[in-house]
């Protein structure tokens, strides 16, 4: 670590050449100046009291003369020393950065005026106090360990630190740059800081990571839709196979016939095999379907009765229809699909007795919007809101939800289909969706729909 002890410094090489040549051209013209007026003295002065005159006008003129040099180069020497410290405090004052000196003890000697945003004090308040003057001890004891590392190191220390503006209150993201500062003999002298406001910067960073994020999930969804729909297309082909030579089989096959019940079963487990596979084309994006301008309060009004059922005594379901409702473009069938499918999901989130809220709005998403939400593009769209007050998801089990076949239901219990058929339903009509939950704290789904004559693409079933 550098000695912060105060040495007295040897002028520099270049100082002491130009000191030593104003002595020797003063000593020279000091030479000339003498030896040429007492041969001028001796010429002009006829007697003793003459030369003793002239003698002293002669030193008065010299002491005018050398008091003239020594004034002009004095000015010349201030001026250029002012003027370069008026350069230097100009470019200071200009950078946006906050710009600070401290000497080998901590105590401040020169800031700029962003800086004296931090502390909320002038300059002159500033300088000649530390850290300890103006913020908490800890935070002055992190400053002043940095300050030591720099110093160790012997070279530039950049760290990131979170602080709050003395003037605005302001809480903003510093990247902090510490170097230790040597004069031209090498002798350390303190340590100059820079400081830049990256807080703009770190949240485009993490709303970058965001959107990667979600970029990927949907690339991870994408890749698993694919799958699943061709899976699900050739297993809906052998079903169809075994159906229809079952029930060829049943048709054929007189009533009192104990093999019967077993063809019975076949054809239930086959009818169910085709309903899981209906699921999966739905993930897939690959049902057909056939869009229509739709009142969503109609629909739900229309749905209330069955999803009331679905729902259960224990569990009250409320409705809150928007007003001034746009018409959606959607598949009808497919959004009662949508509606059970969530209600259900609410339902089992639900240890005991609860509340289900559905509810209506008509939503336009701006560019700044659509981070928000899950394959979204600007433009106007009509919404649909189910709200829990179970109990919640982690992070961790939300990022799962729209898998095929991950479910958290014991088994027997769930397919882990539903919510995969809800989102691949969402894609194909390129609607959006939202899923806002924590533990303890319920589940709420918005999925927006494209409104009918608003020009939004749906998706072809592929």
């Amino acid at each position: 670590m550098p000695d912060p002890s105060p040495k007295p410094a040897p002028p520099p090489k270049a100082a002491t050449a130009g000191a030593a040549k104003v002595a020797l051209g003063y000593a020279l013209l000091s030479a000339v100046w003498i030896l040429l007026s007492d041969r001028l003295v001796q010429a002009l002065a006829p007697n003793p009291a003459w030369m003793t005159i002239l003698s002293i006008l002669k030193g008065w003129a010299f002491v005018a003369v050398t008091a003239t040099l020594l004034f002009v180069m004095v000015k010349r020497l201030v001026a250029g020393l002012a003027s370069r410290e008026a350069q230097m405090r100009t470019l200071l004052y200009a950078i946006p950065d906050l710009v600070w000196l401290k000497d080998p003890e901590g105590v401040y000697r020169a800031c700029n005026p962003a800086f004296e945003r931090f502390f909320g004090a002038r300059e002159p308040e500033i300088l000649g106090r530390t850290d300890y003057d103006f913020v908490p001890k800890d935070q002055a004891d992190f400053f002043r360990q940095k300050d030591r590392e720099a110093m160790a190191a012997g070279g530039p220390r950049v760290n990131e630190e979170w602080v709050t503006l003395a003037d605005s209150g302001a809480r903003v993201l510093l990247e902090t740059l510490k170097t230790p500062m040597l004069d031209p003999s090498g002798r350390f002298v303190g340590v100059l800081g820079i400081a830049r406001d990256i807080t703009e910067q770190d949240s485009h960073s993490r709303e970058r990571a965001r959107l990667q994020a979600q970029l990927y999930e949907a690339q991870k969804l994408e890749a698993l839709g694919r799958f699943a729909g061709g899976v699900a297309h050739d297993y809906n082909n052998m079903l169809s196979v075994i159906l229809s030579n079952a029930d060829l089989a049943l048709f054929q096959m007189a009533e009192g016939r104990p093999e019967r019940k077993h063809l019975e079963e076949i054809v239930k487990a086959a009818r169910h095999s085709a309903d899981l596979t209906a699921r999966m084309l739905g993930f897939a994006r690959r049902q057909p379907m056939v869009p229509e301008a739709v009142d969503l309060n109609q629909v739900v009004a229309h749905l209330l009765p069955v999803l009331g059922r679905l729902a259960g005594e224990a569990i009250e379901l409320t409705w809150s229809p928007g007003g001034e409702l746009w018409t959606a473009w959607v598949d009808r069938i497919q959004l009662e699909q949508v509606l059970t499918n969530l209600v259900v999901n609410a339902r089992d989130a639900m240890l005991g007795p609860g509340r289900i809220t559905l509810a209506t709005a008509n939503w336009t998403l701006a560019d700044g919007d659509c981070g928000a939400w899950t394959e979204a593009a600007p433009g106007q769209y009509v919404g649909i809101q189910v709200s829990d007050t179970g109990k919640g998801m982690t992070p961790e089990v939300a990022a799962q939800i729209f898998e095929p076949f991950f479910t958290t239901k014991p088994s027997g219990r769930g397919t882990g289909l539903g919510l995969a058929m809800v989102h691949g339903i969402v894609r194909q009509h390129r609607g959006a969706l939202q899923v806002d939950t924590a533990p303890d704290r319920g589940t709420t789904f918005r999925i927006l729909l494209p409104r009918a004559g608003a020009q939004v693409p749906v998706e072809a079933p592929r």
